[in-house]
Order: structure tokens, then sequence, then C-alpha cells
């Protein structure tokens, strides 16, 4: 277990074997997804430039986010392009506001509104180019039920933001993001008082989200939001220095959305305040870690050794 300090904010999950050959299938889809005419030898040598850096990883230190912002940036060094997922991130804002009012409409008329806008903000997490779940966000909201919460920690949350002043929201990917808003709004609607941030990466990543998704979609204009950094997870050695502020400040919660941002906190403690995971199992070290399947929804709250 390791413990996080605002003087040494470096250490976060270690790499764990079921990654290393994910990282490299990952960079073979994304040529194929982005440029499916690149040739193989463009994509060798993409690979071979991430198993030069590979070999001088330390996997005890460093955390599988930061492999991945190596191995993204390399696929972007090779395409040319800062942001090589942007026309897909639009199309994720596009689909997921398309099924915005669908969606609210379900939250509204729930017995438990909060509880199933939960649901609502899990299922968006389906929304990952770089997951091996096959992305089909619409059957999963017309066929969710409460059941398909396999790990609840629901009751939890509530208490933690009965106590809470302040709710920290580290989004995830675009179009997620406008399922996030459904939550917000829920949260505001429920806990007036409460105040809520919500943040973004810094940079374009992968599909992740950035500010100009979060304008796009208004939710700038709902609630504060914030940058964090530049990697598929939470890197607090590179996170701004607003982002670290809230991150430890001890009157309040984190929600913490997908499996980037679970990679890069399990297994450390953030002390003094409550945090909660929100995701869907994507991969095989998600099945092992929480001892679920692929396609599971989660919403744990964060434990010793998680």
């Amino acid at each position: 277990m390791f413990f996080y300090s605002k003087e040494d904010s470096s250490i976060n999950m270690k790499l764990e074997p079921e990654c290393v050959g994910c990282i490299f299938n990952q960079v073979l889809k994304a040529f194929e997804l982005l440029q499916p005419n690149i040739s193989h030898e463009i994509v060798i040598s993409a690979q071979k430039k991430l198993m030069t850096f590979l070999l001088n990883f330390d996997e005890n230190l460093d955390a599988a986010p930061i492999l991945g912002k190596v191995a993204y940036g390399i696929i972007s060094e090779f395409l040319n392009d800062q942001d090589p997922y942007r026309n897909l991130k639009k199309e994720s804002n596009k689909l997921a506001l398309g099924l915005f009012e669908k969606a609210k409409g379900i939250i509204d008329k729930a017995d438990d509104p909060l509880f199933e806008a939960i649901i609502v903000a899990a299922l968006g997490n389906t929304i990952d180019f770089a997951g091996q779940h096959q992305i089909n966000l619409i059957s999963d909201i017309k066929n969710f039920t409460t059941e398909d919460l396999v790990i609840n920690d629901y009751t939890s949350f509530k208490k933690s933001l009965e106590k809470a002043k302040h709710l920290l929201i580290i989004g995830d990917n675009a179009g997620e993001i406008v399922f996030d808003k459904l939550l917000v709004l829920t949260l505001k609607d429920i806990y007036p008082d409460l105040e809520i941030v919500y943040s973004v990466r810094a940079a374009p990543i992968i599909n992740d989200a950035t500010i100009e998704d979060a304008k796009y979609i208004n939710l700038t204009d709902l609630v504060q939001v914030i940058e964090s950094c530049a990697a598929p997870g939470v890197d607090l050695t590179s996170s701004t220095k607003e982002f670290k502020k809230l991150f430890f400040r001890k009157d309040g919660v984190i929600l913490s959305k997908g499996q980037g941002n679970f990679e890069s906190l399990y297994g450390i403690e953030i002390p003094d305040k409550d945090a909660y995971y929100l995701l869907k199992a994507k991969c095989n070290l998600m099945e092992r870690i929480f001892n679920v399947k692929i396609g599971d929804l989660i919403f744990k709250k964060k434990t010793q050794g998680f």
C-alpha cells in the first residue's frame, strides 16, 4: 500500500502483466481505427518505439496510465496529429446528446433518481475506443436494470455526500461526459448546497474529455470545470495546482469515473476523505481485480487495497 502526500505524489498503480500485451494491441487497434490503410511497417515501427520505452519502464513505481500516455503519444507522432481522436470524440458527444432527453426522462421518473443517474453515468462509460468491451450504448441504456450494478456501494456514497461540502468528479471519456452531466444535474437537485467540480484532461489524450468537450455539452454552464493532467488517468505529478488542491481538500468526496482513473488511484491511500470508483469493467485486469466479468458495472468505495 502506497500513501499519497502533497510532497510525494508520483506513485501510482504498478504495471500489471495484463497491461503489457494490451497496450501493444491498443496501438494496433488505434491505427486500424484512425487510419485503416496505414502500412504494416509504420505500425511495427510505432510498436518498436513503445517496446524501447517499455524496456526502461519501472514497473514497480510507474502507473499503467502513464504508459498509455506514451503509447498514444507515439500514435499521434506517427499520424502527425496531436488529436487523432478529434472526430470520434465529436461523434461520441453527438450520440450521447441525442440520448440525453431520453435518459433524463428515465432518471426523472425513477423512484430513486440519484441511483438511476449513477447507473446511467456508469453505462456512459461504455464509450471508450481503447477498451476491449464492445460499444453498444443504445442497447445498454434501453435494457439496464438496477441489478446490473454488480458492486454497489451506493448507500455508502449517499452517507458520504450527506456530510460533505465538496464533490470532485474526475471525468473520463468524451460522450460519457454527457451522462455525467445528467448525474451532476441530479446531484445539484438533491444536494443544492454541495459544491460540485468536474475535472477533464488538460490536453487531448485518446478519446478522453477535455475542456472543449465540456463547453460543447454546456457542462461549463452548470458547474465549475477544471483541467487535471494530460494523461489517461490521474498523474498528480503533472496535474494542475487547482486540481491537486481540490484532490486533497479534506471536506469533500471524490468520484472517479472510468478505468484509467481507477488504475491511477488503485492501491494508494487518499488521506482524510472518501473516494468512489464508478466504471464498467472492460478488460481482463478488471475481471481479476474486482472478481467480475467484462461489461459489469462497478460502484465501489475506495478501501484499503483499492
